[in-house]
């Protein structure tokens, strides 16, 4: 059984903020729930992180070993690849990479750094950004790399909410949407929010699911179209009992126009993750495609399937979310002539193979 998606490739997550937005306040939050992974951190200067009680086991130039799995890097003395390369040699026991960005780096700097580095060991996950409550409008207004921060992200923390009236919040929450409308928003006191939420959740929780959908599908028969979407009857599963988890499929191809038209247009803020196996039929070359959905960031790649019956099987997290209106607007994407190619004139854009 293959999990949902299973990449070689390290995930990098890269947490960035104004200066005081609690930035290393969430780093050591999460190293402190880490989710059972051995993290590699990459930062500026590891003075601020908490280390005091992960006890340091061993200390060279450019590594520092520590009893829980966490190894930090500092970019005083190692440029980005290099620092990359700490946690990326053969035998590496890291699952995960984090890069704590300076609070006055800037955005479009980092991203493109990012593009030039990352490569055949490594993949960008997510950038998240800390904004501090009471300060980020002040900063926003004063300073371009905090708008920029805002801009070119994924996820957003709005942190120390304890500091501000509840109007504020709504304040901040209006500013963001005029910069970034598709940023995901999560709030927290003290960077105190649920890490699977940020972090890459291919290591982990979603193989339960897959388990589950694989299991639920098996068992009905009788449908040609199963939507196995209350598979968080099971406490353990949750993400967090604040959030929902719920997962479709179809055993009839989709329509690749109109798939694209949901996941750009359709899908709702309130979807923090998204991902799965979609089935196109003839019009996407009767291969498989993993769809994931990383905050504001989809990606789509191919590999040929390894099974005699296709089908589409999703998984989404989220907040708030209208179950019912995605399950609408998917079972609105079933393509009505899966026998016909794409119109006369009309090329779907394959995406890479993956690199699984």
């Amino acid at each position: 059984m293959l999990p949902l998606i299973d990449h070689k490739k390290i995930p990098i997550t890269v947490i960035q903020g104004f200066l005081g937005s609690g930035k290393t306040t969430l780093l050591n939050h999460i190293l402190s729930n880490n989710q059972g992974m051995n993290i590699g951190v990459v930062v500026n200067d590891f003075g601020d992180i908490n280390i005091d009680s992960l006890l340091v086991k061993s200390k060279t130039d450019k590594r520092l070993e520590l009893t829980s799995g966490c190894i930090c890097c500092s970019l005083e003395t190692l440029d980005l690849q290099e620092a990359i390369n700490q946690f990326t040699y053969k035998d590496s026991k890291i699952d995960y990479i984090i890069i704590e960005a300076s609070g006055l780096a800037e955005p479009r700097d980092l991203a493109m750094t990012l593009k030039q580095t990352l490569g055949q060991k490594v993949r960008l996950d997510s950038i998240v950004t800390v904004l501090d409550a009471e300060n980020i409008e002040k900063n926003a207004s004063q300073h371009d790399t905090a708008r920029d921060q805002i801009i070119f992200t994924d996820f957003i923390v709005i942190n120390k909410l304890d500091l501000v009236k509840k109007s504020k919040i709504a304040e901040i929450q209006t500013m963001i949407a005029s910069f970034n409308p598709k940023a995901r928003i999560l709030e927290s006191i003290k960077a105190q929010v649920d890490v699977r939420l940020l972090l890459d959740q291919d290591m982990y929780k979603l193989k339960t699911f897959q388990a589950k959908l694989d299991n639920h599908t098996k068992k009905t028969t009788t449908a040609a179209d199963q939507d196995p979407s209350d598979l968080h009857d099971d406490h353990s599963s949750h993400v967090h009992s604040h959030y929902t988890s719920f997962s479709w499929s179809s055993k009839k191809p989709l329509d690749p126009k109109k798939f694209q038209e949901f996941v750009n247009r359709l899908l709702p803020t309130q979807v923090y993750r998204a991902k799965g196996f979609v089935d196109f039929g003839i019009k996407g070359h009767v291969r498989k495609y993993i769809f994931q959905l990383v905050g504001v960031r989809p990606e789509i790649v191919w590999e040929n399937w390894h099974s005699d019956t296709p089908q589409t099987q999703l998984v989404f997290i989220g907040q708030g979310i209208d179950k019912g209106q995605i399950k609408a607007d998917l079972q609105a994407c079933i393509d009505p002539e899966p026998s016909q190619p794409l119109d006369e004139g009309i090329e779907l854009k394959l995406p890479e193979k993956a690199d699984l």
